[in-house]
């Protein structure tokens, strides 16, 4: 079992609570514009980070998870400029130790290692960009050794299709 993640639902609930009764997970976490009562069902049930759309100050801009042998530096991203570079979220995911960072904001999906770094953004279930379709992922630990860990990260369209051009498998430092 793995981490499903999500953003940039922009009020969705109904296609939400799909996705996330599509994928038996251990944890789901939602990288911001949820735009909706973080309190409801199924949001209730995340790890929520607050987006440059989202109102309540109830949730925070950054999440910290440790899963199994992963740092997950969480965020939404536009407080890290990342629509033109990921290095504000690279210098920050020094200063808190993680190996992964998911966000969102751009709703562009992408993944790939940077300076040992997982850098991981689902996408939009809304408002897809850089892409034809909603999408969102999967990450799972598959493997560690002393120096490193080894994920899978898989992507799905809005209805649970996998989605083979983007994820794959990478390593990268423990």
């Amino acid at each position: 079992m793995g981490i499903l993640v999500m953003s940039d639902s922009h009020g969705l609930v109904r296609e939400v609570a799909q996705v996330v009764g599509r994928h038996k997970v251990e944890k789901i976490l939602h990288c911001g514009d949820f735009c909706v009562d973080h309190t409801r069902d199924p949001f209730s049930k995340m790890t929520l980070v607050r987006g440059n759309c989202d109102t309540t100050k109830a949730v925070p801009t950054e999440q910290q998870t440790k899963w199994n042998d992963l740092h997950i530096l969480q965020t939404h991203g536009h407080l890290f400029g990342v629509k033109s570079s990921l290095l504000r979220l690279h210098y920050r995911a020094e200063e808190t130790g993680a190996n992964v960072v998911i966000f969102g904001h751009s709703h562009v999906p992408v993944c790939g290692v940077e300076r040992d770094v997982l850098f991981l953004n689902p996408g939009s279930l809304q408002m897809p960009r850089g892409f034809d379709v909603p999408t969102y992922a999967i990450l799972e630990q598959t493997g560690v050794t002393s120096t490193a860990v080894q994920v899978s990260v898989s992507f799905y369209d809005h209805l649970g299709s996998p989605v083979k051009s983007l994820g794959g498998k990478y390593s990268f430092r423990r």
